[in-house]
């Protein structure tokens, strides 16, 4: 349709853009409400965008490039923002359905059986690519993608919702002192030392995205290594996601998120440092370097962060925020995170205003910070023994053996 490359990165930042921005607005909606399962039901609705867009493939809006633009990115924008809605609403149930050790056992499952199945989806859209003409090709894809989320959107609409715990309803008259109460959440939330540190962390570490989208361009042109080995870099990717996602999801539920994160996190950094040294090897030895060859380790590292996400830093906030504000925290948090939207964006005005050196060592440095962040996160409250605090413990004892003691008087 287009080979404007900013039109080309619009993709990622409309989709990111859309599932990050709304979601402080969908918080503040639903909070209070006793039940969140019908707003997560709501968002599933945009699912059959994909189905819109094969549609008007098939319907020849491609031999109209403008108009078939307008229409994928609206409805890619519809989808994300939609899907932005609903997942609001499915981590604050997940949340109360799933205690935290199983948690991670069962995000880690679900990433596992997702990314091998991702292998077998990347060979069929490459026969799909390869055996049908443009536009039918991409109008099967998209039907195929939106054929695929149905059996998704089963499953989630059979979830039984567990009942939040001391979710009494305001008594009637008291709207605007509930509103009060509401605005003065949000602050405590803002005010919470633990979740700045968080947001913080993920935002240093997401930096990581000021050099991801050149890695190919970096080895194919600095490193002069063979288009082919663009297929490693899928490979090494995906592969890692996989075992990444067992061996952390087993790490989550022996020690706990904030262990996952500062995994992930060591691996954000690890990826920019390595071509970082590769890029500076193979200035000094133009001949070529085995560090150019081993290339494919920088995404190693993205599988390992991308298996991060969900199982450490999103897991970890769930189990931060109390029962009655967590969507408050989840869609606040993950509307700070839109600024990295804008990641990507700043990297390749980076690299065009300075050099890999100066981009790799940068993200670098940042992901770094990320990590020094992790290092000071504190176990969740239903991680600690008994599922609460020691002080409180020993306080209930004191008024036991008080109460005790006037009966006695």
């Amino acid at each position: 349709m287009t080979d404007s490359e900013f039109v080309v990165g619009l993709v990622s930042t409309i989709f990111n853009g859309g599932w990050l921005l709304p979601q402080l607005a969908v918080a503040r909606l639903i909070n209070d409400k006793p039940r969140k399962k019908p707003y997560m039901l709501v968002g599933m609705s945009g699912r059959v965008m994909f189905w819109i867009i094969a549609l008007a493939l098939w319907a020849g809006l491609a031999r109209r490039p403008t108009a078939m633009l307008a229409t994928f990115f609206t409805c890619l924008g519809l989808f994300a923002t939609t899907d932005g809605v609903a997942s609001v609403a499915w981590f604050d149930i997940i949340a109360r359905a799933i205690p935290l050790r199983q948690r991670g056992r069962l995000i880690g499952l679900g990433q596992f059986i997702s990314g091998l199945v991702g292998v077998g989806a990347g060979a069929l859209v490459g026969a799909v690519l390869e055996q049908r003409p443009f536009p039918g090709n991409y109008a099967l894809l998209f039907a195929l993608a939106g054929a695929v989320l149905a059996p998704s959107a089963i499953a989630l609409s059979l979830i039984r919702e567990p009942p939040i715990e001391n979710a009494d309803p305001p008594a009637e008259g008291q709207a605007q002192a509930q509103g009060a109460k509401e605005k003065g959440n949000w602050m405590k939330i803002l005010a919470d030392p633990i979740f700045r540190r968080l947001v913080a962390c993920r935002i240093l570490v997401g930096m990581m995205g000021l050099c991801t989208s050149f890695y190919v361009v970096h080895a194919a042109n600095e490193l002069h290594l063979p288009q082919s080995v663009i297929g490693n870099f899928v490979i090494a990717q995906t592969l890692t996601g996989v075992g990444a996602s067992v061996v952390l999801g087993l790490v989550s539920e022996r020690w706990g998120p904030r262990y996952v994160a500062r995994v992930g996190s060591a691996a954000a950094v690890a990826g920019p440092l390595f071509a970082l040294v590769a890029h500076l090897a193979s200035t000094s030895n133009p001949d070529g370097d085995w560090l150019a060859q081993a290339y494919p380790f920088v995404y190693v590292a993205i599988g390992v962060v991308n298996s991060t996400w969900m199982l450490g830093f999103t897991n970890y906030l769930l189990e931060i925020a109390p029962n009655e504000m967590r969507p408050a925290y989840v869609g606040l948090g993950n509307t700070i995170l839109g600024v990295l939207t804008l990641a990507p964006i700043a990297g390749g005005w980076l690299l065009e205003a300075t050099s890999y050196t100066v981009l790799f060592g940068t993200t670098a440095v940042a992901t770094a910070l990320g990590f020094l962040l992790t290092l000071g996160l504190k176990p969740p409250r239903s991680a600690l023994p008994a599922d609460e605090p020691s002080s409180k413990k020993q306080a209930d004892e004191t008024d036991k053996a008080d109460q005790e003691s006037a009966s006695i008087r």
